[in-house]
């Protein structure tokens, strides 16, 4: 008989279709960060142009956002790779100083490749209130509550080494963090992890909201939770399928010129 987690690896791991599909689309690097960064500003990253994203490359080099362009309208042409110091090593533009969050995690915790930091809509909510909300439904149960810290001694700014470490250590183990009066920061082995984490915690955000606006609501019973933990982590490798390429077959249709001058790899 197959055992609870042989099901839910055999009903959840990623089919014959997507794979073929994935390899399809063999993106570079650089057009990875960029359909990232503009699949996340349709789902409420968008606080104007700020925010970062680092994506670690088999070097140990970084690429990076440009400080000068939005999330919704950079292009892999803009891209940046920088050093684990933050020095440009390629591109012309530059790099916000609060990049060193971003690469004090990368020397704590090397075996994460991609972060995440903005200041999403209703994330940054309940980063004022003071807690993690809890989870209505089962989108917002994908990422189990001892996946999220809350970081209640954040001062209003990670310029400097020590706020850094500060932060990154509060993180521990953890995937994602809410930073008190802030905004959210997210880590991941993956583009696909990082954009299914990213989004989970938006949408656990908002739904929290308008329960609770509307005067509150029943939690996800723990046992559905965790099921949808296990299912995630085991027979998803930590991305949700099929969510990342249809996040980029969205971003395509927006822009079909957007890979032009890079290409398809």
């Amino acid at each position: 008989m197959m055992t609870t987690e042989a099901a839910v690896k055999q009903r959840l791991s990623p089919s014959a279709a997507r794979a073929a599909q994935l390899a399809h689309l063999a993106l570079t690097p650089r057009q990875e960060i960029v359909l990232l960064a503009r699949a996340l500003y349709r789902e409420g990253w968008d606080d104007f142009e700020v925010g970062h994203i680092t994506y670690r490359l088999p070097d140990d080099t970084f690429l990076t956002l440009p400080f000068e362009r939005g999330w919704d309208e950079v292009r892999p042409e803009e891209i940046l790779r920088i050093d684990i110091d933050g020095n440009v090593l390629e591109g012309d533009f530059s790099v916000t100083g609060a990049i060193v969050l971003h690469l004090e995690f990368h020397r704590l915790r090397p075996e994460c490749d991609v972060t995440v930091h903005q200041h999403p809509r209703f994330t940054t909510v309940w980063s004022a209130i003071g807690k993690v909300p809890p989870a209505y439904d089962q989108r917002a149960a994908y990422l189990p509550d001892d996946q999220i810290a809350f970081y209640d001694d954040y001062s209003g700014g990670v310029n400097s080494v020590d706020e850094a470490r500060a932060a990154v250590n509060a993180l521990g183990d953890r995937s994602c963090a809410i930073l008190r009066n802030h905004g959210a920061f997210v880590v991941a082995n993956s583009i696909a992890q990082a954009f299914g984490r990213a989004t989970s915690l938006e949408w656990r955000c908002q739904q929290a909201w308008h329960v609770e606006a509307a005067g509150g609501g029943h939690e996800m019973p723990q046992k559905g939770r965790d099921w949808l933990a296990q299912a995630i982590a085991v027979g998803c490798d930590g991305a949700l399928p099929h969510q990342w390429p249809w996040a980029v077959r969205r971003e395509l249709r927006a822009d079909p010129a957007l890979l032009q001058g890079e290409g398809i790899a």
